[in-house]
């Protein structure tokens, strides 16, 4: 039997026993809809305890009696939300625990950051292992092998930067971190920046990561300005060339002195180079318009390129050969883009027929007058075309 202990509206039931030759005293009551239990080895002070535990339940009453529509309204809302075995005060005390250990971190982000490294069903492989299996997804979905040899560079400089890393252990802050220290433009940047993307999109849906689980949608896009572009002068090109190395010399001179793109340059192969005939082959398929076309190989260029000759292979042996060319500027600053630029400039200055280098160039003559003209002397053009080893 159970003494019940009232104050005319709350009831705690006191139940004695007896537990191996002792008496033993048990308060049970109701609160927040959950049934609370405590144990004592003395009656009196179950008593006692049971006294201060209606005088709290009265004043919780009180407390309710004395709610405004809005706060009833937000507890019924919010008792919508709980599942139906789940007390809102204990919700509450749940979340105000939480809150309190985490800091300055949200309790959504700890759950996101959980799941994220907790998740069973997700495999964590190296960013190794990434960047080989999304770059022969590329692959095998046709794209350009310059594209798939971009892929998988970027994310194995992901994986120096961040050794022994899985995808979901990398941090926005961290990758904005890295890319922004990078020395390249903004529109290199945002190139990357849309291949860790893509590489984020297919994890997810290969499973490596969960549901928007992706840290590369939230990186930091970088503003590209129209800088006013610059060119070469034949002295700077000759100083570069004579320190280059055989495995950047041709990627140098066919830049300076055949006005190829530079990912048309890293796509070239030495079959496509023909001294005899005096022409190089941009096939289509490495051509930004996708449209082949001829291009005239200069006296100089042969001589450049003569030494250097592969019966096939890879002209250009650097991932990013604009950064080991960067090296050897000396007294001058490297211009991404100026190869080309000059190349067009001074061609223009000799042959004074836009059509024709719009074709050599592989563009519109709208685009070579507007984009890449720059106005040199005929005697500079001369030069920089008479630049031999």
């Amino acid at each position: 039997m159970a003494t019940e202990i009232s104050n005319g509206k709350q009831t705690v039931k006191l139940y004695s026993s007896v537990n191996r030759g002792k008496a033993m005293y048990q308060l049970a009551y109701y609160a927040g809809g959950r049934r609370v239990q405590k144990n004592f080895a003395d009656k009196s002070e179950a008593k006692r305890v049971a006294r201060q535990i209606l005088g709290g339940l009265t004043n919780d009453a009180k407390a309710v009696e004395a709610l405004a529509t809005p706060e009833l309204e937000s507890l019924v809302a919010a008792r919508r939300v709980l599942a139906p075995s789940y007390a809102l005060h204990v919700a509450v005390e749940e979340h105000a625990q939480a809150v309190s250990k985490l800091g300055k971190a949200t309790l959504r982000e700890a759950v996101e950051f959980f799941l994220r490294h907790n998740r069973a069903d997700v495999p964590r492989l190296t960013l190794d292992e990434i960047a080989e299996q999304f770059a022969n997804s590329r692959q095998q979905s046709g794209l350009s092998a310059h594209y798939v040899s971009q892929c998988r560079k970027t994310i194995r400089d992901l994986a120096e930067i961040f050794p022994g890393r899985a995808l979901p252990d990398l941090k926005t802050s961290e990758l904005d971190a890295w890319l922004g220290a990078l020395p390249f433009r903004a529109k290199t940047k945002n190139g990357m920046r849309i291949i860790l993307m893509a590489c984020g999109n297919w994890a997810e849906c290969r499973g490596y990561l969960v549901k928007d689980g992706s840290p590369f949608p939230a990186m930091v896009r970088y503003k590209e300005t129209k800088a006013p572009v610059a060119i070469f002068t034949p002295e700077q090109i000759a100083g570069l060339l004579a320190k280059a190395d055989a495995s950047l010399c041709p990627f140098l001179a066919i830049g300076a002195f055949a006005g190829l793109r530079m990912a048309e340059l890293q796509r070239l192969d030495w079959r496509e180079i023909d001294l005899d005939r005096g022409f190089i082959t941009v096939d289509a398929s490495k051509a930004k318009t996708r449209q082949r076309r001829l291009v005239p190989i200069s006296d100089n260029l042969k001589l450049w390129l003569t030494p250097h000759k592969q019966t096939s292979g890879p002209v250009c042996l650097h991932q990013r050969p604009q950064l080991a060319a960067a090296r050897l500027c000396e007294g001058f600053s490297w211009q991404e883009n100026g190869l080309r630029h000059s190349f067009i400039s001074y061609r223009l200055a000799i042959l004074h027929d836009t059509a024709r280098v719009a074709l050599e160039a592989g563009n519109s003559p709208e685009v070579i007058f507007g984009h890449y003209r720059e106005l040199v002397t005929p005697e500079a053009a001369h030069a920089w075309f008479n630049t031999n080893p």
